[in-house]
Order: C-alpha cells, then structure tokens, then sequence
C-alpha cells in the first residue's frame, strides 16, 4: 500500500499565508514521500485539492493537521471535508495535532527558561486560541502549562483567546507585569490581538515569538509520524 501525506494548514481567506510555508515546503523535499500543502480557508490549495491530487498517486492518505489543538477544524470539518471527495478505494488517517508533542514542551521550556532568566519575578501567561465547543483543548494547554511550570519554577497561568477561561478572566487579579507566551503557529492577526488585549491589562509586559517558522513544527510533525508508524506496524 503506498502512502501520501496530506499537511493541513489553516489558512486565511483571500490569499496564501507565507508563515511556515518555506519551512514546509523543505520538509516535505526531504521526506521522499508524496505529499502536499493544503489550507482550510481560502480557495487556493484547498484541502478538497489535496485529496483530489494524492489519491491518484497514492493508496492511504496521512492527514498531518499543522493546527494545535484538536477541536472543530479537527473533529468536524477535515474529516467531513475529506469523506466529501475521497474515493472509496482509498482510506486516510488523520493524526494528532501538535500541541501535547515532545517537541512543543521542549521548544516552550528552553524559550520561557531564558525569559525567566531575563525577567526575574514575573509570572508566565501562555494564551492559547480556545474553542467554546470542546472541554479537551484547554485540559491539554494546563496539563501543558503544569508540566513546563514544575520544570521552570514559576508560576504560570493559561487563558483562551475565545471560549472559556478568557485572558481578561484569568488576568481579573493579577497586578504585576508578565511574561507572555502565545501559543500560536503564525505572529498574525490573532497573535496581534491577543498582544493588545494583555497590554490593556498589564502594560509591561514582554511578549515572546510565537512558533512561526520555527523548526519546533517539523519537529512536532516528525513526532507524530513516527508514533503513528511505530503504532501501525506493532
């Protein structure tokens, strides 16, 4: 059975992002493997085309979302999307996101132990974009948040951008400046926002880059493939 895999981006309407995109795009040269950079929005290189161009090649689609967290795009709109054209002689698999990886943990510890090195005294915020659908998403980013602060020793708190457990909730007593970490793919529109809101709250605080067009992604992407091998050929 031959395999192509299928790297689902989000994307934005009315044009091809860039972020990320060159560090993909080497990636997948390297892997040797048919593959293909698809977007939920937007009309170009929609995920439909994706599908469309690897099950002529290919037997068994890997789908790779390059998202963080499992929530809509990942329990209901990839795979309804991809059921939609798929033919019915070929058969995929969609992976975990990125966001609980090894890969992720050490990338976020290594860049808040350097901040903290910095900023002494400050507790950490690491915003997340939230979903007002799912309980697990936020689960994931505190288990998260737990896990780098027993590594760190500071203190460190988790808001959504949307849903529940909003920045401006979470932030409702603190007083002192923070160490802010957005837990974001790309430094755009989003991540802006989120920037503005905290500084409304806490003016001085710092903000660190985001993990656009950081090897820590196909890093992460790595990870999840070769659990995913290693599962398939137990």
């Amino acid at each position: 059975m031959t395999e192509g895999i299928l790297y689902v981006l989000h994307g934005r309407r009315g044009k091809i992002p860039k972020s990320n995109i060159e560090l993909l795009q080497a990636y997948l040269a390297q892997s040797g493997i048919p593959s293909i950079i698809s977007f939920l929005e937007g009309q170009q290189q929609t995920l439909e085309d994706g599908v469309r161009f690897l099950q002529d090649r290919v037997d068994q689609l890997t789908v790779v979302p390059v998202l963080l967290f499992s929530a809509t795009h990942i329990r209901w709109d990839i795979p309804r999307r991809i059921n939609a054209v798929i033919r019915s002689d070929r058969s995929f698999n969609i992976l975990k996101p990125l966001a609980t990886t090894e890969a992720v943990f050490d990338y976020l510890n290594q860049q808040l132990q350097s901040a903290v090195h910095q900023f002494p005294n400050r507790k950490i915020l690491i915003v997340a974009h939230g979903t007002p659908h799912f309980p697990e998403p936020y689960q994931q980013l505190t288990a998260l948040g737990d896990r780098l602060q027993s590594a760190i020793n500071v203190p460190i708190l988790c808001a959504n951008h949307i849903g529940h457990h909003l920045v401006k909730e979470v932030l409702a007593e603190e007083t002192a400046p923070l160490i802010v970490q957005r837990l974001f793919l790309t430094d755009g529109r989003l991540a802006n926002r989120i920037k503005k809101n905290v500084l409304s709250i806490q003016p001085d605080s710092i903000f660190l880059p985001t993990l656009e067009d950081q090897p820590v992604i196909t890093a992460a992407i790595s990870e999840r493939l070769n659990q995913y091998r290693l599962a398939v050929n137990q």
